[in-house]
C-alpha cells in the first residue's frame, strides 16, 4: 500500500464521487440546482456511498476478486440499502413521489410487501452507479493503485464506522418521515439474500482461471497473469455506447412483469457480452473506464429527461444536468488520454503501464501491464 499522501486523491475521488453518481446525475432530488444544498448532500452521503464503494474495493483487492465478485458485493450492498437502510423496498407510500404507486404496485408481491420491479431497479442502480462506475473510473485513471489497497488498518474501521453512522441516520429518517418499519421476518429475508450474494462473490473468486479465458481481467484484486488475446481492441465509442445504452434501458424499463423480464435478459446479455469481449479482445483500463464513463453519461441523459422535481425551477435542473454532462465528457477525455497506447504513468514506484509490456506489481513480481491488478 502506498503512503497516504499518494492515496488521498483517489480516496477522495471515490468517496465524494460515489454519492454524485448515485444520487445527483439523474436530477430528481428536491434541491436539484441548489449549489450549497447539493454540496452538503454530497458530504453527508459520502460515508455511505463512497464508504461502501471503498470497502467493497478493499475486499476485492485483498481477497483477489475480479469484477464478477466485486459487482456481486455491490448487489449485496444495493439490496441492503433498499431493504434495510432506507427501507424503500417495503415503503407503501411516498407523498413526495407522485408516481410511487405506479412504480410499485404492478409487480407487488402482497405477502412479502415487495415490488420486484422497483427492488430490481434500485439494486441495479447501486451496482452500476454507487459502486461500478466509480471503481471503473478509479481503475482507469489511477494506475499506481491497481491491485493495491487504499484503506489501511485505521482506514477500514473508520470507514465502517462513518458508513454505519450515516446508514443509521438514513434509516431513522425513513422511520420518522415516511413511517417505514421493518419486521424481524423482513430483516431476516433481506439479510439471507445479502449473505447469499456475498457468498456468491467469494465463490466467484475461487473460480479457476482457464487460458485464454479470464472475464475478470481488470477487476479489483484480480490475480490474472494475463493471457494473450486475439483481435483488435474494441472502439472506445462502442464501449461508451454500451454503458450508456445499458443504463438508459434499465432506467426506462416499465415497472411491469414484462419490464422485469426484459431487465433480467438485458443484464444477462450485458454480462455475457462483456465477458466474451474481455476474453476475445484486448481488455484493460481503457475498456473498463470507457464502460464506466458510458454509465455516467447515460445517467446524465436520464436526468435531462426526468420530470422536474417539485419546487425546482426548470432552468436550475437544466443547468445542473448541463454541468454534469460537461464533467462526464471531461472524464471521457481523461480516460482516453490516460489509457492511450503512448501513456505511461509517472507515479514513482508504480511501474504501471497501459500498454502490453511488463509492470511491477505491489508484491514486486513482473506481470503483464494490461492485466495487472487495479
Amino acid at each position: 500500500m502506498l503512503p497516504l499522501r499518494r492515496r488521498i486523491l483517489p480516496l477522495l475521488c471515490v468517496f465524494l464521487g460515489a454519492p454524485v453518481a448515485a444520487e445527483y446525475l439523474q436530477a430528481y432530488l428536491p434541491f436539484t440546482g441548489e449549489l450549497w444544498a447539493s454540496l452538503f448532500g454530497i458530504v453527508f452521503f459520502a460515508p455511505l456511498y463512497g464508504g461502501a464503494a471503498l470497502l467493497i474495493r478493499e475486499v476485492g483487492v485483498r481477497y483477489g476478486m475480479g469484477w464478477r465478485g466485486t459487482l456481486l458485493l455491490a448487489a449485496a450492498f444495493g439490496l441492503a440499502m433498499t431493504g434495510i437502510i432506507d427501507m424503500s423496498m417495503f415503503g407503501e407510500e411516498r407523498p413526495d413521489v407522485p408516481y410511487w404507486a405506479e412504480l410499485r404496485e404492478p409487480t407487488l408481491i402482497e405477502p412479502l410487501g415487495v415490488s420486484i420491479a422497483a427492488t430490481l431497479s434500485w439494486t441495479l442502480g447501486h451496482v452500476m452507479m454507487s459502486v461500478g462506475a466509480p471503481l471503473a473510473l478509479l481503475y482507469a485513471l489511477a494506475p499506481a493503485h491497481r491491485g493495491r489497497p487504499l484503506l489501511g488498518k485505521k482506514g477500514i474501521p473508520l470507514t465502517l464506522f462513518c458508513a454505519a453512522v450515516i446508514a443509521l441516520a438514513v434509516h431513522q429518517d425513513g422511520q420518522q418521515t415516511y413511517g417505514y418499519s421493518l419486521s424481524p421476518a423482513r430483516v431476516a429475508v433481506v439479510l439471507a439474500v445479502v449473505v447469499l450474494l456475498v457468498g456468491a462473490a467469494f465463490v466467484a473468486r475461487h473460480r479457476p482461471t482457464r487460458a485464454p479465458s479470464n472475464a475478470d481481467d481488470g477487476g479489483p484484486g484480480t490475480q490474472a497473469e494475463g493471457f494473450p488475446r486475439a483481435g483488435h481492441p474494441l472502439p472506445v465509442a462502442a464501449l461508451v455506447a454500451s454503458g450508456l445504452v445499458g443504463k438508459v434501458l434499465v432506467d426506462l424499463a416499465p415497472s411491469t412483469w414484462p419490464g422485469v423480464a426484459a431487465t433480467v435478459v438485458l443484464v444477462a446479455f450485458a454480462g455475457l457480452a462483456l465477458s466474451r469481449a474481455s476474453v476475445r479482445r484486448p481488455w484493460g483500463p481503457r475498456e473498463v473506464g470507457s464502460v464506466g464513463v458510458g454509465l455516467v453519461i447515460g445517467a446524465v441523459l436520464i436526468g435531462f429527461a426526468a420530470p422536474v422535481p417539485g419546487g425546482v425551477p426548470v432552468a436550475a435542473k437544466i443547468a445542473q444536468s448541463s454541468v454534469l454532462l460537461i464533467l462526464a465528457l471531461a472524464l471521457l477525455w481523461l480516460v482516453i488520454r490516460r489509457t492511450g497506447p503512448g501513456y505511461r504513468s509517472s507515479a514513482a514506484g508504480s511501474g504501471a503501464s497501459t500498454g502490453r509490456g511488463a509492470t511491477v506489481s505491489s508484491e514486486g513480481r513482473n506481470r503483464p501491464a494490461a492485466n495487472s491488478r487495479p
